[in-house]
């Protein structure tokens, strides 16, 4: 048979790493990933401070908003991003826990690997340790009843709170979220993104900030003749400037004396004053528009005492739909009657330069409205995210019913029940399993070594104490264990079941690559024959200037 040479399969412009080599690489980079945001976890967790290309500065120390910002090229990087992402979307909060998690389950997986244990026996034994620390999780679960529920939603939105907001103020935002919550829940069930809505303030006090039972709008009436308060107010929304019949594109209308250009004016105003009439015949007292209203046409509505506010942005426009029922108008020459929303009451505050308008109770849906004030921009922007957090674990509280003692309790209890798990699962998964458990047991330590206190002692401290108290935490702020129930710290089941989820899964798809192909940088172009230079014209030089001439 005739020697036919070397078979190219891959593209030699590739570049492969294999076995091993690849694994402990995309290990260290997400090793990597969590040594970003361990720092910030707990309520004496470091900020981080984030500067954008328009130089724009951000302080947060929110797992999540840190690892979209900081731009994450890595691939197996970006999987343990998108862990955060996937705990954030469907539990609000943990996503730091979440990361750190990953990255001890790989850290404890590199180290097996070391030791000659298969990928595939450590995904293996990873599974069982998922479905045994879910059950202990479970186990380890305080029901919330019709009793106590309110103060221990209080409890669980302080927790959040802690450490993102100034702590003398975070009972007053607590007792706001639940307040919010409660507002909007229906069927037991809390629909944080469209029904709460945040209006942030600048200039004022965190302790001023308010809950609005429907509606708050960070804008004004157009006019100061607008009435203050209407009770049941029939509102249109207009996405639309309102004008008059245009003429067709490109023609031009000539005037032979003043009178016909007065002529002009006069049929402009009065097919204006028109639309306004139909808007007002449709029983309407309060309009809210994406454009300026102007000349005739506010003229019209003022006489007619009807509410016509400053231009809007679409997305308040959208929430005044989604809570009074109105439909969003683009042609006002149509609208009727069935195109209106309604509410119990809107009214203006004139204070502080007039810029506010409240629409409470609004008929299709119920809404309510956090109004964050702060001093500075950076200030309520940390106070917002500290809101936001805290409404989703309200929202998992009250859905699922369940909460778990926080401090590091439940962590250390599913760890210790692995602990004894373990061994009756014998061979390689027995290993694993252990491993898994001292993964587990990197949230507490974590936690301790941010609060500046000994690691080693008071995580020794708590495994013993934990053999009397399945509810024994750390307290960062008095560097003792103690019992987090008691002390009203707590979290949200579902956050610790998605965490514990959530983690496994990005540490199996790891360890499932043994190999990775990455395209190398683009070679470099050949040289190109002198007819297909851009300074050449067919192959010759390009003419002179004189010679053009």
């Amino acid at each position: 048979m005739a020697n036919t040479g070397p078979i190219i399969v891959l593209d030699p412009g590739k570049e492969r790493t294999r076995g091993n080599e690849a694994l402990f690489m995309n290990i260290s980079a997400a090793k990597a990933v969590a040594g970003l945001v361990q720092s910030t976890l707990g309520p004496k967790g470091m900020d981080k401070m984030l500067i954008n290309k328009m130089g724009q500065v951000s302080m947060t120390n929110d797992g999540v908003n840190i690892l979209k910002d900081i731009g994450i090229e890595h691939p197996a990087a970006k999987m343990i991003v998108e862990v955060a992402r996937s705990v954030e979307s469907t539990a609000g909060d943990g996503t730091t826990s979440s990361v750190i998690f990953s990255a001890a389950l790989l850290d404890k997986a590199e180290k097996l690997v070391r030791k000659g244990i298969h990928p595939s026996a450590i995904i293996k034994g990873y599974r069982i340790a998922e479905t045994k620390a879910l059950e202990l999780m479970e186990n380890s679960a305080i029901d919330v009843s019709k009793d106590n529920r309110e103060d221990l939603l209080k409890k669980v939105a302080m927790t959040a709170i802690t450490g993102k907001a100034p702590d003398i103020q975070k009972e007053h935002l607590a007792d706001l979220c639940v307040q919010a919550a409660e507002i909007v829940e229906e069927n037991g069930f809390v629909d944080v993104r469209t029904k709460i809505i945040r209006v942030v303030e600048l200039q004022r006090r965190i302790e001023e900030s308010e809950v609005v039972e429907g509606i708050a709008l960070n804008t004004g009436a157009l006019s100061k003749k607008a009435p203050k308060r209407i009770e049941n107010p029939k509102i249109v929304l207009l996405d639309t400037e309102i004008v008059a019949n245009k003429t067709k594109t490109g023609s031009v209308m000539v005037v032979s004396s003043p009178e016909e250009r007065q002529k002009i004016i006069d049929s402009e105003r009065n097919d204006l004053t028109a639309i306004a009439k139909k808007i007002v015949d449709t029983g309407a007292n309060a309009v809210f528009s994406t454009k300026v209203v102007r000349g005739a046409v506010l003229e019209y509505f003022e006489k007619h005492d009807v509410f016509v506010s400053r231009p809007m942005e679409e997305k308040d426009i959208e929430n005044v739909s989604y809570a009074t029922g109105a439909k969003i108008i683009r042609n006002p020459k149509e609208i009727t009657e069935a195109d209106l929303g309604y509410a119990d009451l809107l009214e203006r505050d004139t204070r502080n330069g007039g810029g506010k308008t409240f629409i409470r109770g609004g008929r299709n849906s119920k809404v309510a409205t956090i109004v964050v004030r702060g001093e500075t921009l950076q200030h309520a922007d940390s106070v917002d995210t500290a809101l936001d957090d805290a409404l989703w674990v309200i929202k998992s509280v009250i859905e699922d019913g369940k909460i778990v003692a926080g401090g590091g309790a439940s962590e250390m209890e599913v760890a210790l029940g692995l602990n004894a798990f373990a061994p009756t699962a014998g061979g390689y998964d027995q290993r694993v399993i252990a491993a898994y458990a001292e993964a587990l047991e990197e949230l507490p330590r974590t936690l301790i070594r941010n609060g500046g206190l000994d690691v080693i002692d008071l995580s020794l401290a708590l495994r013993a104490e934990h053999a009397k108290n399945k509810n024994a935490g750390i307290n960062v702020f008095t560097g003792k264990i103690t019992d987090m129930l008691e002390a009203g710290v707590v979290d949200p089941y579902r956050v610790k079941v998605n965490t514990i989820k959530a983690a496994t899964e990005a540490a199996v798809m790891i360890l499932r690559i043994d190999d990775m192909l990455r395209a190398t940088v683009t070679r470099d172009i050949p040289d190109a024959p002198p007819q297909h230079l851009a300074a050449s014209y067919n192959g010759m030089a390009p003419p002179q200037m004189n010679e053009r001439r």
